[in-house]
C-alpha cells in the first residue's frame, strides 16, 4: 500500500481465502462467503426494520411472486443439491433430508412457498448448509477441483470449480431479488400510509 493510501481512511477491498483450502480453491470459497455475508447483512437490515413474518411470507402484490422465505429455503436447498447430487453424487444423507422436509420446487417448477418458517430458522439452515458445503469442498485437491462430475440422468457434467462459481452467481442473483422484494414491500407500506 502506498504512503498516501495509508494516510487516508478508506475501505480496503481485497480478496481473501478460506483457511484449510488450497489457495486457488480458497479464493473461490471466500467468494461464497462474501456472497453469504451480503445476504446475511440484508437479513440483518430486514430484522432491524421489524418487517416480521408477514414480510417473509409476502408473495408480492398479486400473490404470484417468490416470497423471501421461499428464496432463502431455495438458496440453501440448491447448495445442498449441487453438493450431494452433482459434486459428491451420493444423494442427500438423512440429516440433509431432515432439514429439507419438502423439495424447494413445486411439481410445476416454481419455488415452493414455506409460510411460517421464521427468519431464525432460515438463518440456521443457511449456516448449517454453508458449513457442510465448506467442510466437504475445502479439502479437495486441485485435481479433484477440476475433475468433471457427470451425475447419472443429467445432460451435463460439471467440475467443483464451476459448481462453486455457479453457487456464487446463484446466491448473488437471489440476493438482488430479495432486495427488490424489500423495496416493493417498503413502497407498499408507504402507499398504505
Amino acid at each position: 500500500m502506498t504512503e498516501a493510501a495509508k494516510r487516508t481512511e478508506r475501505r480496503l477491498l481485497t480478496s481473501g481465502t478460506h483457511h484449510g483450502a488450497l489457495p486457488e480453491i480458497g479464493t473461490w470459497l471466500w467468494g461464497m462467503k462474501e456472497a453469504r455475508r451480503g445476504l446475511l447483512s440484508t437479513l440483518d437490515r430486514i430484522e432491524r426494520a421489524g418487517f416480521g413474518q408477514e414480510f417473509l411470507d409476502w408473495r408480492g402484490p398479486d400473490g404470484q411472486d417468490n416470497s423471501v422465505g421461499a428464496l432463502l429455503y431455495h438458496i440453501a436447498g440448491v447448495e445442498m443439491g449441487w453438493l450431494y447430487f452433482d459434486l459428491l453424487m451420493t444423494g442427500f444423507p438423512d440429516d440433509v433430508k431432515e432439514r429439507f422436509p419438502v423439495d424447494d420446487r413445486t411439481e410445476d417448477g416454481h419455488l415452493r412457498d414455506v409460510p411460517g418458517t421464521t427468519l431464525a430458522e432460515h438463518r440456521e439452515r443457511l449456516a448449517w448448509t454453508r458449513e457442510r458445503f465448506l467442510n466437504e469442498v475445502s479439502g479437495l485437491s486441485l485435481e479433484d477441483w477440476h475433475e468433471l462430475r457427470a451425475p447419472e440422468g443429467e445432460d451435463y457434467a460439471a467440475t467443483p470449480a464451476w459448481i462453486v462459481y455457479h453457487l456464487v452467481e446463484h446466491e448473488a442473483g437471489h440476493l438482488f431479488e430479495i432486495r427488490r422484494v424489500v423495496r416493493r414491500w417498503v413502497d407498499r407500506q408507504v402507499a398504505k400510509g
